[in-house]
């Protein structure tokens, strides 16, 4: 009886929009919950990217590069409003992401008020 070689679960990356609003022990909380997220839909979060105000764009870049160089397709996000305050530009935002890493971005806590978008999901559904 042979063993079947582990599985490594393909990596993934966080993105935090650290407001004024969201002090250091809910950053951690939030991130405790991506990690949870993340293995329990079979995935190894690699790095938690953190946009802290007026460095937004720094925080993009980093995300986006450290995708691109280590061939990374797949972001989560707590939820919608860490890629933009208003679900449709949030939307606007999850495209450009998935357009630019060529992969998905997930929401780990889908928003119930927040009908989901088509072709694109920003609750974390499958797309059709």
């Amino acid at each position: 009886m042979s063993a079947e070689p582990a599985r490594m679960k393909p990596p993934i990356y966080g993105y935090i929009r650290a407001l004024p609003e969201l002090d250091p022990e809910e950053l951690l909380m939030t991130s405790g919950q991506l990690l949870r997220w993340a293995w329990d839909n079979h995935f190894h979060l690699a790095e938690v990217f953190v946009e802290r105000r007026w460095l937004h764009t720094t925080a993009w870049d980093e995300l986006v590069g450290s995708c691109n160089r280590h061939g990374v397709r797949d972001v989560v996000v707590p939820d919608y409003r860490h890629l933009h305050s208003l679900p449709a530009l949030s939307h606007v935002m999850q495209s450009v992401i998935e357009d630019v890493i060529q992969g998905r971005v997930w929401c780990a806590r889908p928003d119930r008020d927040v009908p989901e978008c088509q072709p694109l999901d920003i609750c974390g559904g499958e797309t059709t």
